[in-house]
């Protein structure tokens, strides 16, 4: 059988950053499948990734006119409409992301992630079905805010289910905290707990 050449554009391909490792996965998936010969393209003009983006759309359509099959991989956040709006048909979407959560004392964020953005989900929402039939959250984070139909025709949590569990060996460290610092989940930290095992004090 004569594998079909699939374009893949991705804005973050790297073995470090989790957009870059959520890519990755989601190529590994297209290659089990064995349906495509595919071509990995990161020709970033751009470093930023909102506009690179753009680039990214553009690329596609250069393929698409020339009757290639594409994939945009990356950076696919749901509020980000104009990403599903520009596509060429039938794109292969990698996994959306989005839904972290904000806090109601920043009123910035609460007006741009409380308000604005749940206007822009529902635009991604009537774009994404009417336009692709397979739907793929990163998490289940974004479930809440569609409805129950695009429910239905989505899968979730792509994360989770790329996860291989590995055999338990020993580490000279009993306990590891990764904190990247992000105003969107300052809130949800626990400060004061990791604050206490720092300086080995009773936990109550």
């Amino acid at each position: 059988m004569i594998k079909k050449k699939l374009f893949v554009w991705t804005c973050d391909y790297s073995e470090n950053s989790g957009e870059g490792k959520l890519a990755r996965l989601f190529v590994k998936k297209l290659i089990n499948k064995k349906q495509f010969n595919i071509q990995l393209s990161q020709k970033k003009i751009v470093k930023y990734r909102y506009i690179s983006t753009l680039q990214g759309i553009i690329y596609c359509w250069k393929k698409y006119l020339k009757k290639e099959k594409v994939c945009y991989l990356n950076y696919l956040p749901f509020w980000n409409f104009l990403i599903f709006l520009l596509l060429p048909p039938q794109t292969i979407l990698g996994p959306i992301t989005g839904g972290a959560g904000y806090s109601k004392f920043d009123i910035l964020s609460f007006l741009i992630r409380g308000i604005v953005f749940r206007i822009f989900y529902k635009i991604s929402e009537f774009l994404l079905v009417f336009r692709n039939n397979n739907i793929v959250f990163s998490t289940d984070l974004l479930k809440k805010y569609l409805f129950l139909g695009t429910i239905k025709k989505s899968k979730f949590n792509f994360v989770l289910k790329s996860l291989v569990l590995k055999q338990k060996t020993k580490k000279k460290i009993d306990f590891l905290i990764y904190y990247k610092k992000n105003l969107n989940k300052e809130n949800l930290f626990p400060y004061n707990y990791i604050t206490k095992i720092v300086n080995n004090k009773t936990i109550n």
